[in-house]
Formats: structure tokens, sequence, C-alpha cells
């Protein structure tokens, strides 16, 4: 590449970046600007993990020109870029460029660099206002990133308004730029810090403290303006978007560092300061808002309505009186009446983004205000009646603003929830309201079925999720006067019900034939408009039933919830019968999988109101209505009507164009089952029942057809089903103690199938089985035991079900490894085979005298070297399928060997004892399976490295130092990611975790192991005064002083080629007397400890992390191995910040290591941590220099 680049191929490259025609071409040019423009910021590339693949083709070289030496320079080229070039790409680059390198090194410019990029950033702006807008919006956050990493230490950037004073002097163009300028610093000072959480916060706070209520006071003057002057042109509307904008940004802040989302903005009230007061106790702001928002048009009103949506939304403790308060509430519920019954009003209402925000509007309001305040105003029955019928206006304007009906309902649930407070007359208003509002819910669900059959709006039933938070709100809304809305419910329901009795009779009558006769269509559309109404009514009729509330439920409302139950229960017993003969050309896969879903909601919520493990006697009146009308007297009774009703939907119709709607119904129907499962007492009643018996005898694919292998191979959702399915069966199955006999029937069907494979493998070529169809039924088969072994809880289940599947069939585990390695049906094996080696709640717990538990390492390990021999010799065709080709099974490696080395079930001992190599075979491959990942890709895939640092933490525990040596290889690779997999950033902290936890305990051995050998060398001491011993400087150079054969003669550099992982106990790696080997490779090694200790370092000093207290832990035993080290790095660190701040960052260094001993017992621990605790905060509230680890490389050699 050429030295200096001219502004002409700049721009050329720019608007390739942007606009490439080609992928190649694009990397092109980000390789020629990182070149020309280097960021010097090590987190250059991409890699997307989300799906387990990463790419490559987006990283960047780290070499840049050599005449750019530091990130200054490098701005100096990004700023000549924009005064010299014209085009718009090239000055989008160099903006974005600016903020990349002012984000990463700010403390590395000057007090004066970063005054003078400052103020070119602002007067270039101010100097070009018709560049284009994403240019001015790019620029705009540049300023404000600036003046939010500059805001603590320089004074001159606080007086904000002052400095861009001069924007509001000229045009309106200029007063647009300057409310966007304001906007993106209200903006970037809200964001929290990712680097150093304590300075963003104290320059968030600063921020608001001196300038906020400024900036929002001149928003509020300028719309005071804008408001007079009556004008209306283009550039008038973006000014007035421009300063909503700012107003918005403003009340979004975040007062009181909660850093809410945005999801959940609804929710809360805002926190504004005292000072804040001077402005919402003035009746000129609420005047302002309501006027703008009367006279301006949309979209700018819009934006007036959510700043009023803000300020119903200010905390009520924020006025000085009470009398203050309720003025304000007055003032916004005589708009808000005024809003609903004046024409004006309700014209600006038609627009659907006004009414959208005024819905919501309406919620925030409630949400903040209390009931009894909105009750004393004088015209409080008037109001709450004008919303009642806007209400009602909003749920039938579901096809026009569907997503603003749970605001409205929101309101209103809250307005419920507070009947308590109120007085009677109040209260029945309400209650009055809250029937309306569910008569009228109600038919405007039912209107809306024939829209969404005509396509004209999309089906809520779609998404059941959202759907029930809605339904939620009705039912409390419903339950308020509950025997009154009953009634209505029960009626359209009984109305709904008669009229599809009626349609059953008509579609009978036309059922006679196999083909559609004549008028079949109308009849069919007809049925399911009716069968989706019904759907309606039972998802509502349920969600009112699970709306009750334990000990608090009223006796007539049981006795509501009764009648729902019967009505339910008697629609459901129609539509089965209805089912059974019902043509299929009359039927609708999808309205079938609604219904079905609407009824399994209904069992759902009457399982946890009725047959809950704390019921209280009240329940007894719902089992009088329904022993009344439908022979229902106890609880056994309705859960052996809902364990038929489940079995029923997990038989198929056969029919394959229904597969994915049965699917989806299966899953939903073992989601059922498998909840049922869980509950103490409902599972103990399941367990006695008839039907459960029979399920327990009968519960294959022959009489469920989604556990037929052919389904395997056309739905990839029906091996999760399989598994949710037995694993609900086990639970059942082994709710009773004694269950030996049932255990062996239940497996008897497992028995034959694996017998077949047994037989079909012993006569291979004259089986009437094919190698498919092998493959097929193991895979279903341990799809289906792993679900079982997954539904073991205890020592005498797990034991019962090991007796029967080994060894009598583990050797169908190792031929079908041998033959499909490369095949899912690999995968699936050794899922299962982690279910059933993992020891949770101690359930492989076998006799002292029984050697089961080494016989179970045993298998493992012979699985785990012939699928890891497979894996050595695969070879990754692209990147893109590295997982699932190589990495998925390397992965799963890792966490079957974590299991069984931590399951306790096993003295690994006895292997080496007896000259067994099980556990030498499972460390040989497992060596080789790491060397064959490449670092990167070992942290990169989550999975994959969760799986990885597991297992090393767990190996690192007792297994790496009891081993005779280690490959000099794989220490390299492991000390290489534990240093790689810390510094980088990531919301979960699990691997970093892990790391550091390995980290520890490698230094607590060894330093544990020094004090021993001091204690042995005193020879006046006892070993078990170990922990009060300490080391000083020839304890730690001994140690390093013999053979150093494990020193990689390579300081922090920890790559290595040697390849030879084979455990050979005579080679030159194997302990020597006296030393052990892990003692010997550490101690001749100190550039390792030096790199670990620097990136731990850092991470504590300058990073905001979740896992403080993990990252602090090995830092005292790597301090303690390099103590002389330790002092020359804080001294060079110390030296490299500013003049001024090095003698507080001393004091903070100074006090990490006080009171601290030279040993590892967890009271030093304890009292290292808290130091640790307290010098991290400190250097938060300081602004530090960089020190970067590779500036100490010198001292390593």
């Amino acid at each position: 590449m050429e030295t200096v680049a001219n502004l002409q191929t700049l721009e050329q490259y720019c608007e390739t970046l942007f606009n490439p025609p080609d992928q190649s071409s694009r990397i092109q040019a980000e390789n020629f600007l990182n070149y020309h423009c280097p960021t010097f910021s090590s987190n250059l590339g991409g890699a997307d993990t989300s799906t387990g693949t990463l790419d490559r083709s987006s990283g960047l070289p780290n070499a840049h020109n050599p005449n750019i030496k530091s990130p200054i320079e490098s701005a100096l080229v990004c700023r000549n870029l924009l005064e010299n070039a014209r085009n718009p790409y090239a000055l989008m680059f160099a903006t974005s460029r600016l903020k990349t390198l002012v984000d990463d090194h700010f403390s590395t410019f000057t007090t004066a660099e970063q005054h003078g990029l400052r103020s070119f950033v602002l007067q270039y702006i101010y100097q070009h206002p018709d560049l284009p807008p994403f240019i001015h919006a790019a620029q705009a956050q540049l300023f404000a990133v600036i003046t939010k990493l500059g805001w603590n230490e320089n004074e001159d950037f606080r007086p904000l308004l002052d400095h861009l004073q001069v924007f509001f002097q000229h045009g309106v163009g200029h007063r647009i730029l300057g409310f966007q300028l304001l906007t993106a610093v209200v903006t970037e000072m809200n964001v929290p810090g990712t680097r150093n959480f304590v300075k963003h916060r104290r320059a968030a706070v600063g921020y608001r403290d001196s300038q906020l209520l400024s900036v929002f006071q001149t928003s509020l003057a300028m719309l005071r303006t804008v408001l007079q002057s009556q004008i209306s042109n283009p550039e008038t509307e973006k000014l007035k978007e421009a300063i909503l904008l700012l107003m918005r940004a403003c009340l979004a802040y975040d007062f009181i560092g909660t850093s809410q989302e945005e999801s959940s903005e609804d929710m809360g009230s805002i926190q504004v300061p005292a000072s804040w007061k001077v402005v919402f106790e003035q009746p000129g702001y609420l005047d302002v808002l309501w006027e703008c928002w009367k006279s301006f048009s949309s979209p700018v009103s819009v934006l007036v309505m959510e700043c009023l949506s803000q300020a119903v939304s200010i905390r009520r403790s924020i006025f000085s009186t009470e009398e203050a308060r309720n003025t304000y509430i007055y003032h916004i519920m005589r708009e808000t009446v005024l809003t609903l019954q004046t024409t004006a009003g309700q014209n600006k209402l038609q627009d659907v983004g006004n009414f959208h925000e005024f819905c919501r509007m309406l919620s925030r309001f409630k949400n903040t205000f209390q009931l009894t305040e909105i009750c004393t105003y004088s015209d409080s029955e008037q109001w709450l009646s004008a919303i009642g019928e806007f209400t009602v206006q909003g749920f039938h304007s579901w096809k026009w603003s569907p997503s603003s009906v749970p605001y409205l309902l929101t309101f209103w649930n809250k307005t419920v929830s507070s009947l308590i407070t109120v007085v009677q007359d109040t209260e029945l208003f309400i209650e009055a309201i809250t029937v309306n509002l569910s008569r009228e819910y109600l038919k405007s669900v039912l209107d809306g079925v024939r829209a969404v059959m005509d396509g004209e709006t999309d089906d809520p039933l779609e998404s059941e999720d959202t759907l029930l938070l809605s339904l939620e709100m009705v039912a409390n809304i419903a339950r308020t006067k509950y025997a009154d809305s009953g009634r209505v419910i029960v009626h359209k329901f009984q109305e709904l019900l008669l009229k599809y009795r009626e349609l059953i009779q008509r579609a009978s009558a036309l059922s006679g034939t196999t083909t559609p006769p004549i008028g079949a269509s109308d009849v069919k559309e007809s049925l399911m408009v009716t069968e989706m109404q019904l759907t309606w009514m039972v998802y509502i009729m349920a969600a009112c039933i699970g709306g009750r509330v334990m000990y608090q439920s009223k006796s007539e409302q049981d006795q509501v919830d009764g009648e729902f139950a019967c009505e339910v229960l008697g629609f459901i017993h129609e539509l089965q019968v209805w089912i059974v003969r019902r043509p299929l050309y009359l039927a609708s896969a999808d309205a079938h999988l609604y219904v079905q879903s609407a009824i399994i909601y209904f069992y759902t919520q009457f399982r946890t109101s009725y047959i809950s493990d704390n019921n209280s006697p009240k329940v007894a009146k719902v089992y009088t209505q329904l022993s009344s009308r439908w022979g229902l007297n106890t609880p056994d009774q309705v859960l052996d009507i809902i364990l038929n009703f489940s079995l029923n939907n997990l038989r198929s119709s056969g029919d394959s164009t229904w597969r994915k709607q049965e699917s989806q119904l299966i899953y939903r129907t073992l989601k059922l089952l498998s909840n049922l499962s869980t509950g103490y007492n409902s599972v103990k009643h399941i367990r006695k029942l008839d039907t459960t018996k029979a399920l327990l005898k009968n519960h294959t694919s022959s009489d469920f057809r989604f556990l037929d292998r052919t389904w395997m191979t056309t739905d990839s959702g029906v091996g999760r089903c399989r598994t949710m399915y037995y694993t609900t069966l086990a639970r059942i199955l082994f709710a009773e103690d004694n269950v030996d006999a049932d255990f062996w029937r239940f497996v008897k069907s497992w028995e034959t199938t694996l017998d077949q494979v047994t037989r079909a493998f012993q006569f291979q070529g004259r089986s009437e089985l094919s190698e498919e169809d092998i493959r097929l039924i193991l895979l279903g088969a341990f799809k289906d035991l792993r679900g079982f072994v997954a539904g073991i809880s205890n020592r005498k289940q797990y034991n019962l079900f090991f007796e029967w599947f080994y060894p009598t069939y583990t050797p169908i585990v190792f031929r079908a490894i041998d033959i499909w390695h490369r095949d899912k049906l690999a995968i699936t094996i050794l899922r299962f085979w982690h279910e059933f080696c993992t020891n949770k709640s101690s359930r492989i717990t076998f006799d002292s005298s029984s050697p089961d538990g080494i016989l179970l390492f045993r298998e493992t390990s012979n699985i785990l070297y012939t699928y890891g021999q497979s894996l050595l010799n695969r070879t990754i065709s692209n990147n893109g399928t590295a997982w699932s080709e190589k990495y998925k099974g390397i992965m799963l490696y890792f966490e079957i060997m974590s299991v069984s080395l931590s399951g306790k079930y096993a003295n690994f001992g006895v292997f080496k004892l007896y000259g067994d190599k099980a556990l030498e075979r499972v460390l040989e491959i497992f060596f080789q399976l790491v060397l064959v990942v490449p670092v990167e890709d070992m942290i990169l895939f989550p999975k994959l490295a969760r799986a990885f640092f597991n297992v090393i933490d767990v190996f690192a525990s007792e297994h790496m130092t009891g081993l005779p040596m280690m490959p000099h290889p794989v220490l390299v690779y492991i000390f290489q990611a534990l240093g790689q997999v810390i510094p980088l950033p990531s919301p979960d902290a699990t691997c970093s975790s892990m790391a550091c936890s390995t980290i520890d305990k490698i230094c607590t051995f060894v330093l544990n192991w020094l004090i021993k050998n001091r204690l042995r060398k005193d020879g006046d001491g006892d070993v078990d005064e170990m922990h009060d011993t300490t080391l000083d400087h020839e304890d730690l150079s001994s140690a390093s002083g013999g053979s150093n054969r494990f020193n990689s003669g390579s300081g922090v550099d920890l790559i290595n080629n040697n390849n030879n992982t084979t455990l050979d106990t005579n080679n030159g790696l194997q302990r020597q007397q006296g030393t052990h080997w892990l003692v010997d490779y550490v101690m001749s090694n100190k550039g390792v400890l030096r790199f670990l200790f620097m990136v731990l370092f850092k991470a504590v000093t300058y990073e905001n992390r979740s896992n403080h207290w993990s990252l602090s832990r090995p830092l005292l035993g790597l301090i303690l191995l390099n103590r002389e080290f330790y002092s020359e790095y804080v001294m060079r660190f110390v030296q490299a910040q500013l003049p001024d701040r090095q003698e507080q960052l001393q004091k903070a260094v100074d006090g990490l290591m006080e009171e601290v001993e030279n040993n590892l017992t967890a009271a030093n621990r304890d009292r290292f941590t808290t130091n640790a605790t307290t010098f991290r905060r400190e250097c938060s509230q300081m602004t530090l220099m960089a020190f970067n680890p590779e500036d100490t490389t010198a001292m390593f050699s």
C-alpha cells in the first residue's frame, strides 16, 4: 500500500466501503482504510457466534501505516479528511472513525487536544449546515461522546448552553442543529458506560444537576415561541420536531441510575429531581403541551402526546404540597375530558398515532397517580365515564390500532386493583363500568373473528403468549363485578354453543360422503367462525378462572368459576364427539390447533386454581356444581378428564397436511402434562388413575403416532417432544415408592426394540431391518431414553434403570457410535449418555462393595475414546459448517468428560493402581481434541467455550495435579485460552469466571506445595501448620532453579508448535524427585503468571464486570508467586498516569496488599478480596491512562 493516500483515493474507498459492488471489494476497502486510518483497537474483526459460526472473512489486519504512530495522529488524518473531502461517504467514514478513536483512546489525548477536537467538531457543524441529515446525526453523536468523556475532568466542557448559544442566534437551520446537538448530548449521557460505570454515572449525575433542567427549560421556551408564531412551513415543522425530541429525551433521562429498559418504561414514574418542581408546579407547562397538541399536525402532534405521556408520569412526591399535586392532576383530567367530549378532540384522535399515544398516556397516568387522588376531582365520575366510553371505542378499533388495547386494559386493571381505597359509591360506579367493558371486549373479539378469516387483520391467536397477557387483565376487570360479568359471558357462551350444535347437525347431514357435497363450504365457514368464537370464549373463561386469588376469592366468585367450568366441559364433550365423526373436508388444521390450545389453557388455569397443592376448603363449591352437572366430585376425576384429553391430543389424525399444527399441539399438550407431573399432590393423584396405569403399559408408537420413526424424518421438533414425553412419564412412574414391577413392564417395549437391533447387528446382511431402519429406530429410542433418565431423581430409581440398561444394551451404544459417528444419531446418543452419567441430586450412588461406578466410567471411557478418534480424523469443509461437522461433537465430549470427572461415583486412583487405561485414554483424546481447535474458535463459539472452561475447571480441581505429567503444548494452550477469555466483554460472565477459578486452583496448588516444601526442608515444622507459614524469595527461587525443562523461552509468547500429546511417563516431562511437575512448569515459566496477572489486573482496574469477585480471587495467588514483578508492575502502572493522579493512585495500590500475608488461607483471601473491591472503587473514580500489558514484555526476558 502507498505510504500516504491522496484525497481522491480515500474518497473512492470510502464510497466502496458503504456501497460495495461485492464482498471482496468491501473487504479491500476496509483493509485500505484501516491501514491509512487505524483505530489502534483490539476489537477489529467480526464474529457471528449466535449460530455457532465464525466469520473470518471480516477480520482486519493489524498492520497500519508506519507514519501513523498513535491514535492522535490517526485522528488528525480523519480531521484532514473532513476539512477537504466533499464526498458524503468520506465525511461519514471520517466522522465514525473519529468517534471510534475518541471512544477507545480518549484518555491518551491531552487536555488541549481534547478541547481542540471538540471545538473543531462544533465549528465544523456550524459552518456546514447543509450536509445530509445522516452526517449531521453522526457528527452530533461524536460531539456528544467527546462531551461525555471529558465532562468529569474538563470544566470548560460543562457550560454547554453557552457553547451552543451561537446556533440559536441565527436562522431556523442553525437552531435545528443546536437542538440536535443538545438531544445527542442528553441521549449519550443517558447511555450506560460499558468500560467504567462509576465514571459514567458521575458524568450523568453532573450533567443532570448542572445542565439538564436548563436545557429542558430552553426547549420549553422555544416551543412556546414557536406555538405563538403560528408559522407553518417545512423548516418550522423540522424545528418543532427537533424541540420535541429534545424534551422527550430530557424526560426519558435516567435520573436515579436504574437503567430501566425501554420496554418497561410504561411501568414506572419519572424520578425527576426536586429542583424541577419549578416547571411542573406552573400551569404554563401543561398548557403549552396541550395547546401544541391541539394546534400541530401529525406526526409532530404525536411527539407532543409522547411528551404528555411523560408529563403524566412525573413522580407524585415532586410537588411541594398536596394542593399543587391535585391541581396538576385536575388539569390533566380536565383536558382529557375536553379531548374526549369535543369534536376537535375526537378529530385529533382519528390519527392512529395520536390515538395510540393518548391510550398510552391514560395508562401511564393511572400508573402514577392513585385512584383516591383522582376521585377527589369534582367531575371524576364524568372523567371515568368518558374514559369508559373511549375504552369501548378502543376495543372496537382493534382493526385500526390493535396495539392500543393493552394500554386501555392496563388503565382499568390498575383502577380495579385500587377499589378497596375508595368510597362505596365510587366503587359501585366503577363496577358498573367494568361490566360494560367486559361485555364490549367480548363483543369486539367475537366480531373480529370474521375479519381475521377474511384476512383483514392479523390473528391474535397466533401469538398465545402476547394474548394471555391481555386476557389476564381482562380477567381482573371481569372479576370486579363477577356475578354480572359472569352472566354476560355465560349467556353469550350458551348462545354460541346452541348455534354450534345447530351447525353440527347441518354438517352431519352432509357428512355421509367422502367428497365435499354442494353447500359444504358454507357450512364449513360457519362452523369455523363459530368454533373460533367459542375458542375466544374458552380463553376468556379460563383466564377468569386463573384470576382467582387463593384465600381472597369470595364464595359467589367460586360459584361463577364453577359455572364457567361446567359450560366449558360441556363444549369440550360436544367437540370431542364431533371430531370423531367429522370428515376432514369440514375441518381446519389451524382452527383445530387454536381450539385445542384454548382447552389446554383452560385445564392449566383450572388446575392452578382448584387442583393445586394448597387448595382451601372453599373449592368444594366448584366441585358441587361439577358434581351436579357432570358427576365430577373430586380433583382426581377432573385430572382423569385432563389426562384423557391430553392423550387424545397426542394421537395424530394421520393427515400429512395437519403435521405442522399437530406438532405444535403435541408440544403444548406435553407442556400441560409436564406441568401436572411437577406438582407433588397432582402427580400422586395422577399416578393412581386407571388411565395412567393403562398409559404406562401402552406408551409406544403403536399408541401415539408422533413416536413413529417416520415422523423423525419430516419434523425436527418431534425429538424434543419425545424427550419431554418420557421425562413426564418417568416422573409419573416413579411417583410411588414400590414400582419395580411397573418399571420392568414399562421398559418391555424398549427391550423389544433394542433386542431387535441387537439381532440385526449380529446377523448383518441377513436382517429384515435395513441400515436406515436401524438408524431411525435408535435415533428415536435414545431420545426417549434421554428423556426418561432426565426424569429420574434419586438413587433407587437410577439403580433400577442402570440394572436394566447395563451391560445388556451398552454394546449397541458402541456399535452405533462406530457406524454413525458423523450422523446426528451419534449426537443423540452422546446427549443421552451425558444425561446418563450426570450425578444430579446424588442419584448415582452405588454400594461401597459395588464396582458399578468404576464400570460406568469405563463404559464412558470407551464411548469417548471411540467417538474422539472419529473427531480427530474429521476435516472441516468450510468455516460455516465447523460447528455441525466437528465442534458440536467436541463440545459434547467435553460435557460428558466434565460430569464424569465431577460425578464422585468412581475412585480414579483405582485405574492407575491396577493399570487400567480408561482415564488415561479419555485424557489422551481430550488433549488431542483441545489442540485441534484454534484458541480463537474455542472462545468464540459460546457453547463450546462454556464446555471447555467447565471441563478445565473440573480437571484442575483434582485430576490435573494427580497426573505424572502433562503435554507441554496442552499446558501452553490452556494458559493461552485462560488469558484470552478473561478480557473479552460478554453479558455472560460464566466462561471468564470458570477461567479465574482454574487459575486460582493452579496457583493455590503451587503455593501450597511450596509452603509444604519449606516445612519439609526446615524439619521443625508440621505440615498441619502450613497455613501459618509464609514464603520468602528463596522459596520461590529454589522451585524454579531446576532443569527448567518446561520453559518455553518466549516470555509471554504462549504459542508453541510441539504437538506431542501422548502420556508417556518416561519422557522428559514427568515429575522429578521432590518437585511436582506443575510447580516446576509454573515457576520455570514466570511469563505465564505475569501474563495472567496483567490480564486480570487490567480487568479489575479498568472494567466494570458483573463477576468482580471471581476476577479478584486468583490475583492474590499470582501476586504471591511473583512479588518482585508485582512491585515493579504497579510502580510502572502508577508512573504511567498523569502526575496529579499518581499520589492518589499510589495510596490505592498500597491498600491492595494492606494486612495481606503470604498465604492463601480463607481469612487472608477474604481480606485481599475486600482490599481489591476498595481498590476497584477508587480506580473507577479516577480517569486512568491505559496501561497496555505489552508495554512490559521487556521485563519477561
